[in-house]
């Protein structure tokens, strides 16, 4: 692979068969291999864009982003909106729902869009 020219293994590594955690790992293998996927370069702006496609835009290409923490952001927003829809019928079941019932929502701390992506996400898979 470190042979390769940049351009060419820029696009093996933007291919739609490798996930995050494979970029991670190619990542780690060398200094070239790390260098072609850095956080603010087109591997991470393409994971972020072949994971959520509906989230790019709310980005400016102008922007200068750092796609891998991007990329972190929006999965763990996702973990912790499946663990508080998962708490909802154990918190809800009555017909009095608290005051202070969605606070946690409320206090995420990260951008409502990627909350509202991962709700819509779970609204829409099969078996729902």
């Amino acid at each position: 692979l470190t042979d390769l020219p940049s351009e060419l293994l820029e696009l093996i590594l933007c291919s739609d068969v490798l996930g995050a955690a494979d970029i991670g790992r190619v990542s780690c293998t060398c200094r070239r291999l790390r260098e072609a996927c850095q956080p603010r370069g087109k591997v991470w702006r393409e994971r972020f864009r072949l994971r959520w496609p509906s989230l790019l835009k709310y980005y400016s290409h102008t922007d200068s982003i750092s796609w891998l923490e991007e990329y972190k952001a929006r999965h763990n927003a996702g973990l912790e909106a499946q663990r508080i829809v998962a708490s909802f019928s154990k918190r809800f079941f009555s017909e009095h729902v608290p005051c202070d019932g969605f606070s946690d929502i409320e206090n995420l701390g990260c951008p409502s869009h990627f909350f509202e992506d991962e709700l819509m996400c779970i609204l829409n898979m099969e078996g729902r």
